[in-house]
């Protein structure tokens, strides 16, 4: 059976979960969950360049790994994930008192779960592997929790039609330990739908059975659709130095080769000219540091030529290239970080990597609507009524910011855009709208004070000295 027939099966509800529905599905996982770990060990550092062997075993090798793919995720993380992602409901939509408990709901589920951190650990991963993978479940004191999953340990079968997911499978290794300290690998599988989750094990066959470890076996996970939700990097579901591994490669083994040129250099050979040299010479040569030689013999060193341009430009290119390509800004380089580039000028330079981040936030906010989808589904039970599209997520960038240039912008609107928006321009200010109440309580405290008050602040009386 193949797992599209199984599918097939499981969508028109005519066959129950089979071990060999189970099987199916983990075996043609496989390419997909090698790939993932693939890219994963790679960023944690497990490169090409680690596992080079030469055919001469006493030759000099260098294994120089240049974290180029860290630098791509972290600075995409860092730029998009660094400043915390704001929730917000628009208060037009809801009674007073519904918003204040619309706002303690969402206050307790993001401080509970540190949802900041969990935003930028899923982004790690999309950016990683192509796709992140969050769980939502209840504990037992009823309240609701989420985290990450690896993305390598997750099955989606997905509604094209509609982009959603209609059943989710979780499956990984656990060991096992008998009275005789034998060990046991067996894998267990989480089988999710739209109102239950039905846990399996694998048993001494190989076979799956429902895992007896659960007595109440599937059991409800009191929300209306599926808890596990995707977070996907892009179009491709790709990792984000796909384009450019082969290029980090190659600079690994430009900059290892140079180094094991380096170091033979350092350690050249001697050529004898007329003489056949001792053991013992040599033994005396080594303490001395010097060699005695009859009248026409002769000791040279076997000495390399580096081509120094030639090596500096081909890593110089491939650097570049790996920045390119990869969509990525090289922060250290003096055409961005330089005293004279402008805010304006390094925005422009940004482009690329901006518009990454662009298609970045678009996935990630898709998957936040089907996660608070999910999520609004279990408060409803509890007589909590909030529409999931009417919740907001704002995206800050974690950039540097040009305070003069901000401020000028500013300036230059007040009169011609609203207050909201010359407001989001000055720096420091990150909600628009509460500082905008703050400047009104302040007018307010101000028209309420005495005219005597008024001159006081105005006008202070000086202290004798």
């Amino acid at each position: 059976m193949t797992t599209q027939q199984a599918i097939e099966l499981i969508k028109s509800g005519r066959n129950e979960i089979t071990s060999t529905i189970l099987k199916d599905l983990i075996a043609d996982h496989v390419p997909l969950r090698e790939y993932m770990i693939k890219r994963y060990n790679e960023y944690a550092g497990e490169v090409e360049i680690k596992n080079r062997i030469f055919d001469n075993p006493n030759k000099i090798n260098n294994k120089l790994a240049n974290d180029y793919r860290g630098e791509i995720v972290d600075s995409i993380v860092g730029y998009l994930f660094g400043v915390p992602i704001r929730w917000t409901i628009n208060p037009k939509n809801y009674k007073e008192t519904e918003i204040e408990k619309i706002n303690e709901y969402v206050d307790d589920f993001l401080t509970r779960n540190d949802v900041a951190d969990l935003d930028s650990t899923t982004g790690e991963y999309a950016t990683i592997c192509g796709r992140a993978v969050r769980l939502l479940w209840v504990d037992r004191q009823g309240t609701e929790r989420a985290m990450n999953i690896a993305p390598w340990e997750v099955i989606l079968v997905e509604d094209a039609t509609v982009e959603e997911v209609i059943f989710a499978m979780i499956y990984y290794d656990i060991t096992e330990v008998d009275s005789s300290l034998n060990k046991t690998v067996r894998r267990v599988v989480e089988w999710y739908d739209d109102k239950t989750v039905t846990y399996y094990i694998e048993d001494a066959s190989g076979n799956y059975i429902l895992n007896p470890s659960h007595p109440v076996n599937p059991v409800p996970h009191l929300f209306d659709f599926v808890p596990v939700i995707p977070f996907y990097n892009s179009n491709l579901k790709a990792s984000d130095f796909d384009k450019v591994s082969s290029l980090i490669d190659a600079y690994d083994r430009t900059l290892s080769d140079v180094q094991n040129e380096i170091e033979e250099f350092r350690l050249a050979y001697l050529a004898f000219f007329g003489v056949e040299p001792t053991k013992e010479a040599m033994q005396e040569a080594r303490r001395s540091g010097a060699f005695g030689m009859d009248v026409g013999e002769d000791i040279r060193f076997i000495t390399k030529n580096l081509n120094v341009e030639a090596i500096k430009d081909h890593k110089d290119t491939l650097k570049e290239n790996i920045y390119h390509f990869s969509k990525t800004v090289d922060m250290s380089d003096e055409k961005f970080s330089g005293g004279t580039q402008s805010g304006e000028s390094r925005r422009w330079k940004l482009q690329s990597f901006e518009n990454r981040a662009i298609t970045k936030e678009r996935k990630f906010t898709k998957g936040l609507r089907q996660m608070v989808r999910v999520l609004t589904s279990a408060w409803a039970k509890k007589g909590l009524d909030l529409k999931p599209e009417h919740v907001k997520f704002i995206f800050t960038r974690n950039l540097p910011v040009d305070q003069a240039y901000m401020a000028d912008i500013a300036v230059k609107l007040k009169g011609i855009a609203s207050d909201e928006t010359t407001l989001s321009f000055v720096p420091g200010v990150q909600d628009p709208k509460a500082e905008m109440e703050k400047i009104r309580q302040e007018e307010e405290e101000r028209y309420s004070m005495s005219p005597e008050k008024m001159a006081l602040i105005e006008s202070p009386v000086e202290s004798n000295q």
